[in-house]
């Protein structure tokens, strides 16, 4: 019969513990069937993918803004780390519309801006993680933008996007701001991604 066995290290002073799962299903820890050592922080598992979230809108939205952001209804996605120390990478793609030509997305955390995701202050420029420039009224542009965040929690993290102009605009969400029924008026869908990568 096979046997398990913890050896101490006389050169250090940690102690290594085996806590039982807190909850009523059983859980069993197979170690692999090879030579070596199983390292699970800081050596084989680091850079691994550990559970993928994406949330797709497929519906238009518009959001009437005047100097200021909205949060896109319906484009969020909730992660619930393992590990306090992973860090979530954050995919964004957009279909994106506007009736004065440009658009800021920001990428959101909780409900607040990711100061990191956010590009440095220059004079007056607007500020965004992404801008699109849609052609008018009648046009739609595809935005697309990624984030790598270190969320330091096990709690449940929700990102978003939201949006905004700096002056008096409306923005729109997977479709054109005319949006009138014709086959030349484009329409698409955006997505989120979120994956918790091991570290």
């Amino acid at each position: 019969m096979s046997k398990v066995t913890i050896a101490g290290d006389v050169n250090g002073t940690g102690v290594f513990t085996i806590a039982a799962p807190n909850g009523n299903t059983n859980r069993t820890l197979t170690l692999p069937d090879a030579a070596g050592t199983m390292a699970l922080q800081g050596g084989a598992g680091v850079g691994k993918v550990l559970q993928v979230v994406s949330t797709t809108l497929t519906t238009g939205f518009s959001t009437a803004v005047n100097n200021s952001f909205n949060a896109v209804t319906g484009l969020t996605a909730s992660i619930t780390p393992y590990n306090v120390t992973s860090k979530v990478m954050v995919f964004v793609t957009m279909t994106v519309g506007s009736d004065t030509n440009y658009l800021n997305a920001q990428l959101i955390k909780n409900g607040s801006v990711i100061a990191g995701a956010i590009a440095t202050a220059e004079g007056s420029r607007s500020l965004g993680t992404s801008a699109a420039w849609p052609t008018g009224a009648f046009g739609t542009y595809a935005l697309a933008f990624n984030y790598l965040d270190s969320p330091a929690t096990t709690s449940t993290t929700t990102y978003g996007v939201q949006i905004g102009n700096a002056g008096a605009a409306t923005l729109c969400i997977n479709r054109s701001q005319a949006d009138d029924n014709a086959a030349s008026r484009t329409r698409g869908t955006s997505t989120i991604t979120v994956m918790e990568i091991a570290a």
